[in-house]
């Protein structure tokens, strides 16, 4: 189990460093890529300076080229990612099962931090990471002989969906519709959680654990994003500046505190998350 956590620790930072470089090629509309380079003097980076976290500390946050400080996103993103692979390792093992939650780990914090610099869910990412995410959970299915994974995985990806598409229909301008299709992605690993916390149910019955983990996720999506709507509005009043604002945004419209704009994705990717790697300790379950 020692060797499983430090490989899923190494797996993670790398996949980490990976997330942010493409999060980066999305928010600036550029071509997705793996080629490393400053985003402010456009240096191409070598292997030793693109090294997870470590690369980070040796630089002291700077970059070698021109010196312009890296932002704490890096490092941040890296530890996050190798954080979640070992909580994922420690959850389902090292094997098959654990490979679409691997996934969900990586897709999910790449679309949380572009939704926090853009405000936006782009397409390609989303969709992308709904086609890896399947990829991922049909091999631990077949592998164990069980398609009630797969069933589940598909009756959380369209409740999930038509809850939060509903929400959209009546107010169009509380939830966008990027987290109405983020929601298909976060749905079908919670109804995959929802099979692999309750094997052996009578299929009959499959809609009640997915419902309820969706219930869970949704629910505890909506309390972080309250407290982090608050807490934002707050922040930006009393600094007097726009933090995390909206690009899109017009600054000449001042708005009240409840009104505040704030991407909802991170809360919705972190609600989710959370409720897949607890699935078996959620109430009712």
């Amino acid at each position: 189990m020692i060797l499983a956590v430090i490989l899923a620790a190494c797996g993670g930072l790398i996949v980490g460093g990976a997330v942010t470089m493409l999060a980066e090629r999305t928010v600036r509309g550029e071509p997705l890529s793996f080629r490393s380079r400053c985003g402010s003097c456009e240096a191409r980076l070598g292997i030793l300076e693109t090294i997870p976290l470590l690369s980070w500390c040796w630089l002291s946050g700077r970059c070698r080229y021109c010196a312009e400080r890296i932002s704490l996103m890096h490092p941040g993103v890296e530890a996050a990612s190798a954080g979640l692979w070992v909580a994922v390792v420690l959850r389902f093992g090292w094997g098959w099962q654990s490979l679409a939650p691997l996934v969900a780990v990586g897709a999910l914090i790449a679309l949380s931090v572009v939704d926090l610099h853009s405000y936006r869910l782009p397409d390609r990412l989303v969709f992308w990471s709904l086609g890896l995410s399947v990829a991922a959970l049909l091999p631990g299915a077949a592998a164990a002989g069980d398609l009630r994974a797969v069933r589940c995985a598909i009756m959380g990806m369209f409740g999930y969906f038509g809850l939060l598409l509903a929400v959209h229909l009546i107010s169009p301008k509380g939830l966008g519709f990027g987290d109405v299709k983020l929601a298909l992605l976060l749905g079908l690993h919670l109804g995959w959680a929802a099979a692999v916390a309750g094997p052996g149910r009578e299929s009959a019955a499959d809609w009640l654990p997915v419902a309820r983990l969706v219930f869970w996720a949704q629910l505890l999506a909506s309390m972080l994003g309250l407290l982090g709507g608050l807490s934002l509005g707050l922040l930006r009043r009393r600094l007097n500046r726009d933090v995390l604002g909206d690009p899109q945004a017009d600054p000449s419209r001042p708005t009240r505190l409840l009104e505040s704009s704030f991407p909802f994705g991170p809360a919705l990717a972190c609600g989710a998350m959370t409720v897949v790697l607890f699935a078996e300790s959620v109430p009712g379950a």
